[in-house]
């Protein structure tokens, strides 16, 4: 099942659809040899480099690197979840939806989601109307003071709590039992009964990718250290605080409508964000004052390709730019920086200086390695050697980390510029502290051979599995051995083993409803395999399949020697001795 989807059901409105078709309703395809190609929908490109391919119903951009079949292309088109999709396509295919049998706990749990949208909503209008029932309330002097204008406070459905009763009272009169009131997280429960969880704040919704609310964000307008500054919703089971970004809902929406949009701005705080979309920055969000995520990375890389920071310039902002440059980067995306001189943060530096200064500062953000060791050096106080030198090792250890012999001349370049020192030197270090990384990698994974091993045995694992999947081989019997843990392969070839067994329909866009495929995973690459020619590839295969049965032999003999060396008993020493024998004559058998 997946998204309440029996997988027959999938294949058969997958059948009356044909990708190439349904995709050209958006975008325009151009046959040019076996795959229809276009500019990618998914980022800004001028050469074309997204395939359709027909034959195997699915699509990948080798730009972006996004593929999926026709499921996830409506997806990210439309910005719906999986069920959506799936209701769409069948609506437009005039196949009708199968009659979907819930289990009590999948009825519960959409029971106790649906009662919580409820409280949410009824909650965001109750707050929303007191503030602008009540313009002299603290909360309403604060935005003026602030200077939120009265759009602002409609889009982003800004409210005010005014006390401790008012609301739970409100939810009780609509008819909402207080378990499921606590559940929403709306309210807590002390001796005297129930209380508004954000009592006497100023109250930001927070949005999913939807426009639903999910949580909120109250902030203290009181001078009183026992009144905490923001008091933040917990997790429930609509709100999960490391896939939420604040105004991400807007962007989604900007990016439907212009679908030219390749850059999001981040900042820090609601007023920040807010800020930015009064005077029409509107591609901003906000982190909240939350680490980043790899989840909130991977929402932010499904609509762009570029990120500009633009955090707090504290030590706590510092802290969070550089960890979120890490995060960012890991997912692909193109991350700059800017750091604002003259403001502590957004918000302040428009009102200070305009709109036009503060887009000034976004289309001048330096690239975040730039950022990263020009802000590293101040640190440092490079007209004293020591202090060079300290410099220079922390700069050469984070070069250290690309693969791209241009990337790290690039950077060693801006390093030379800073210390001072010719380049050549530089080089030498470096090259220096990448033996030394190497050396310790070496260590990590025992010796340099067995990991040209382990990498084999992966790349030919992934062969086989494309011969299954595009149907080059049928007989499972020679491989089957091979696929016998619960790695993401073996559950590739376990998946590919009963639709062959079972004699079921299957191509590449089957997987994309029965795994998460993630971009150069291990799936991806079985999927985009690039087979030898058809007269070498027989040969290629017998030959990949006898040396990696010899491979995981000498692997299992190497485990039995490491047994053996540590065995203690006499009867230990013969049983590994034995084991160690029957191994060595089925490799010298293979051998031949």
């Amino acid at each position: 099942m997946k998204g309440g989807f029996d997988s027959s059901f999938l294949d058969y409105l997958r059948s009356k659809i044909d990708i190439v078709d349904y995709i050209s309703k958006y975008i325009t395809l151009t046959r040019r040899g076996a795959n229809f190609w276009a500019c990618c929908p998914f980022h800004n490109e001028k050469t074309p480099s997204f395939a359709v391919n027909q034959e195997h119903q699915y699509y990948k951009c080798f730009g972006c690197g996004e593929s999926g079949n026709i499921f996830n292309f409506v997806m990210k088109m439309e910005n719906i979840d999986f069920y959506n999709a799936v209701k769409l396509i069948a609506k437009e295919s005039g196949v009708e939806l199968p009659n979907q049998e819930e289990s009590d706990e999948m009825r519960k749990k959409k029971r106790d989601r649906d009662i919580v949208y409820q409280i949410l909503r009824a909650t965001t209008d109750f707050y929303h109307n007191n503030l602008l029932s009540n313009p002299d309330s603290e909360q309403s002097k604060y935005l003026l003071k602030r200077g939120i204008s009265a759009e602002m406070i409609e889009k982003f459905q800004i409210g005010a709590s005014l006390n401790y009763e008012d609301l739970p009272k409100h939810l009780l009169k609509l008819g909402f039992k207080p378990n499921d009131m606590l559940m929403a997280g709306v309210v807590g429960k002390g001796d005297w009964g129930l209380y508004d969880f954000y009592g006497k704040r100023l109250i930001f919704p927070i949005f999913n990718g939807f426009g639903d609310v999910v949580a909120y964000s109250g902030r203290s307008i009181e001078d009183n250290p026992d009144h905490t500054k923001y008091k933040n919703s917990p997790q429930s089971i609509v709100f999960n605080k490391s896939e939420i970004l604040f105004a991400y809902n807007f962007v989604r929406d900007k990016k439907k409508q212009n679908n030219m949009l390749d850059t999001i701005v981040i900042v820090e705080g609601h007023i920040d964000v807010i800020a930015c979309h009064q005077v029409g920055i509107d591609n901003t969000i906000g982190c909240m004052g939350t680490a980043l995520t790899t989840q909130h990375a991977k929402k932010i890389r499904q609509l762009v390709s570029n990120v500009i920071l633009c955090l707090d310039g504290d030590s706590a902002g510092n802290n969070a730019t550089y960890k979120a440059i890490d995060v960012l980067k890991d997912s692909g995306l193109n991350v700059k920086v800017v750091r604002l001189v003259g403001a502590k943060d957004p918000d302040e530096f428009i009102k200070k200086f305009g709109k036009d200064a503060f887009m000034n500062e976004l289309n001048n953000a330096v690239d975040c390695v730039d950022f990263i060791l020009t802000d590293t050096a101040k640190k440092y106080d490079l007209n004293q050697n020591a202090d060079k030198s300290k410099y220079i090792s922390e700069a050469l250890d984070y070069i250290a980390k690309f693969s791209s012999p241009a990337e790290r001349e690039i950077y060693l370049t801006l390093v030379q510029k800073m210390v001072k020192i010719p380049i050549y030197a530089l080089r030498k270090s470096l090259d220096l502290v990448t033996d030394g990384n190497n050396t310790k990698e070496i260590e990590q994974h025992s010796q340099g051979e067995e990991m040209t091993r382990d990498n084999f045995i992966i790349e030919s694992k992934i062969m086989l599995l494309a011969s299954m999947l595009y149907n080059k081989i049928k007989n499972l019997s020679e491989i089957e051995e091979l696929f016998n843990g619960d790695d993401e392969l073996s559950e590739l070839y376990k998946f590919l083993k009963d639709r062959i067994n079972n004699d079921k329909n299957y191509n590449v866009s089957t997987l994309f409803d029965n795994f998460d495929i993630e971009k150069d995973s291990l799936i991806d690459k079985v999927i985009n395999y690039d087979f030898p020619s058809e007269e070498v590839y027989p040969k290629f295969l017998s030959e990949t399949i006898a040396r990696i049965k010899l491979y995981e032999l000498q692997k299992e003999r190497a485990r039995i020697q490491r047994e053996l060396d540590s065995a203690k008993s006499e009867q230990e020493i013969m049983d590994n001795l034995k084991k160690l024998q029957e191994i060595t004559n089925r490799i010298n058998k293979e051998k031949k």
